[in-house]
């Protein structure tokens, strides 16, 4: 902090709470609002956030369960014993589920040599099913571990769903998006009014009651972490060495991840 041009006085602990509000004003910004084509190639080529999950019945309604893979798509090849490794994505100018390169079942056996790197091959992989004319909206029941004693409620937001080969499905990103809070027209579920919606996770006037930064802090740095190339974040030990850290980690780093800047000097 001694030579930070300016300091944000989270407090201990509660980096995630930051984190995460600062994802609900990238997503909401950047992602829905408008379109930012570097930032919608960027996830579409070296992140999880196109590739298809189960939505599946639970005590508690409809949840997310695993990811879909090969091995479950019809016409699958029944000698290839790593097809339940290989992660699956809709190609968006097919509509055809389409298994890309680079995932775990091409690194398990000989088979997969060759396909271990990220090329695509002119595969569009669709970051989301919203708006496609066979998407349901469902409301999906998500964890949310956000109270001071560690225990958990449950939030309830929507999510466009399709079926593929008898599987209902959505997109880790359209999971993303519910998770954090981040609204679409006609989406079921229960949703932050705005940003200065203190009772809802995870909204910067909800962040602000947990960290003590204030509300208008955290969507400035949010925009300027957006709109800086390149943009850095380095997190060392500190919000790792608390309760759950692994959360505090997972949190800060879906930022740079959303605006690219993964291994970036900034």
């Amino acid at each position: 902090t001694k030579f930070a041009d300016e300091w944000l006085p989270a407090q201990a602990g509660t980096d995630a709470a930051l984190a995460m509000a600062m994802g609900h004003v990238i997503l909401s910004e950047y992602f829905v609002a408008n379109t930012t084509e570097f930032f919608d190639e960027y996830v579409r080529s070296y992140s999880d956030l196109p590739f298809l999950v189960h939505v599946e019945q639970h005590e508690n309604g409809l949840v997310a369960g695993k990811f879909l893979t090969a091995d479950e798509l019809a016409g699958a090849d029944d000698n290839d014993s790593d097809a339940v490794w290989k992660t699956v994505v809709l190609d968006e100018q097919t509509g055809a589920a389409t298994v890309p390169n680079g995932s775990l079942g091409f690194r398990r056996s000989a088979a997969g040599e060759g396909r271990w790197n990220l090329d695509l091959e002119g595969i569009t992989p669709a970051l989301t099913l919203f708006g496609r004319d066979d998407a349901q909206l469902v409301e999906i029941a998500l964890p949310a571990f956000d109270s001071p004693d560690g225990s958990g409620s449950v939030l309830r937001r929507g999510v466009p769903t399709t079926v593929i080969d008898g599987h209902q499905v959505t997109t880790v990103f359209d999971l993303m998006l519910a998770q954090y809070g981040v609204h679409r027209d006609g989406m079921p579920g229960e949703w932050p009014s705005g940003y200065d919606d203190a009772s809802t996770p995870y909204t910067p006037a909800w962040q602000a009651e947990i960290t003590s930064v204030p509300a208008e802090a955290a969507i400035r740095v949010a925009r300027e972490f957006a709109t800086t190339k390149p943009a850095t974040l380095f997190t060392y030990r500190g919000p790792a060495k608390h309760l759950y850290g692994s959360y505090n980690e997972r949190s800060c780093m879906m930022l740079p991840i959303m605006t690219g800047n993964v291994e970036t000097r900034g």
